[in-house]
């Protein structure tokens, strides 16, 4: 997703007073770091070689790559407008994490 706060805003204006938008996306480390276990090491393969160039090719473009982890799509989601952030405390669903922004 080339310009992922535009996304958002574009979500955000589409709730309804006090909706909100539920983000699902790869349950990764909070941070990146050398020496991942092997989802980490398959997340950035994909990082470098698919998403991150496909996300490139259309400028301007914020370059996030294959995984929006936690700083970055709390970040976004403040500058496309919303005001609450959470990571929804769901385990065991496998791969997955899941935001709610507000």
């Amino acid at each position: 997703m080339p310009r992922p706060v535009e996304v958002l805003a574009a979500a955000r204006r589409a709730l309804r007073p006090g909706g909100a938008v539920v983000v699902m996306d790869e349950a990764v480390a909070p941070e990146f770091a050398p020496g991942g276990d092997d989802l980490e090491r398959l997340m950035y393969g994909f990082r470098l070689f698919v998403c991150l160039p496909d996300g490139m090719s259309s400028p301007p473009s914020a370059g996030t790559g294959t995984v929006m982890r936690a700083a970055p799509l709390r970040g976004y989601a403040l500058e496309a407008g919303f005001t609450r952030f959470e990571v929804l405390p769901i385990e065991d669903f496998g791969f997955w994490r899941f935001y709610l922004l507000g």
